[in-house]
């Protein structure tokens, strides 16, 4: 069946496989290696006197960083093109260039995503139950509030605003796993320096519009965005974040799988 050649579910599990067998070392040590940051930070923060200065801003920034420490080892990924030898090799084993796409793509997020988000919540708990009363100081860990994920979008006030959040850190996480398949070396560094000029090219061309279409507002480096509603509670600004936001992924996954599939021409 034509299908065979792109997909074929045994190839894939042997692919599969395989990658586990040859890293299954460097993913437990990641894994546990997050456990014990998860877990030393947060009883670090915890110690604070205020119990609501531990659900405020410690909760919050912590989960920040943890995300920037995911997409890195999302930047990871592909690791046998990180040497030539290894390449070649990872290059020639049986299987279609979308089956071993999918095999990074499932590990990553389908299983490494949720398996991190369940280390963060499991290490803020065992932080808390780590701690002891100390009535000398008034310290009562009891008094701390137990982490919930929900937690993290109280300051976002509607459904449509969250899942935006959502879907636009997928696509951020989406772009450094297609950085890892663009470069070979340094992904991570080369994806960071490519956001940062990509960014600038973007504030320059907004710059540049503004002088040629709002000449008597815009001065300096200033931008003129006119916004304007398109419905009742939706700004055409908030629309293009929204779309750059939640559709960006579906580039960057393509850019990724053909890059790949570049290399093994």
């Amino acid at each position: 069946m034509k299908q065979n050649k792109y997909f074929n579910p045994g190839r894939f599990a042997r692919l599969f496989r395989n990658d586990l067998l040859i890293n299954q070392k460097s993913y437990l040590f990641t894994l546990a290696g997050l456990l014990i940051a998860v877990y030393i930070f947060s009883l670090l923060g915890m110690r604070r006197s205020n119990p609501s200065y531990v659900q405020n801003a410690l909760y919050l920034p912590n989960f920040m960083f943890y995300i920037l420490g995911i997409g890195a080892l999302l930047s990871t990924s592909f690791p046998a093109l990180k040497d030539q030898i290894k390449t070649s090799t990872y290059l020639l084993l049986p299987g279609s260039t979308f089956e071993k796409y999918m095999v990074q793509f499932v590990l990553r997020f389908v299983i490494f995503i949720p398996v991190a988000l369940a280390i963060f919540w499991i290490g803020t708990h065992l932080a808390k139950a780590s701690l002891f009363s100390n009535p000398e100081s008034g310290f009562d860990p009891s008094r701390i509030p137990d982490f919930h994920f929900s937690d993290l979008f109280k300051q976002i006030s509607t459904f449509r605003n969250k899942f935006v959040v959502i879907v636009s850190v997928f696509s951020f996480a989406s772009l450094l796993f297609a950085g890892s398949a663009y470069f070979n070396r340094f992904a991570l560094v080369k994806t960071a320096i490519v956001i940062a000029i990509a960014f600038g090219l973007v504030i320059l061309s907004l710059v540049f519009f503004s002088h040629l279409f709002f000449p008597a507002e815009t001065h300096g480096f200033d931008i003129e965005l006119k916004a304007y509603k398109i419905a009742e509670d939706l700004y055409n600004t908030q629309l293009a974040a929204y779309l750059m936001g939640c559709f960006s992924w579906i580039f960057f996954l393509v850019l990724g799988y053909f890059k790949l599939k570049e290399k093994e021409v």
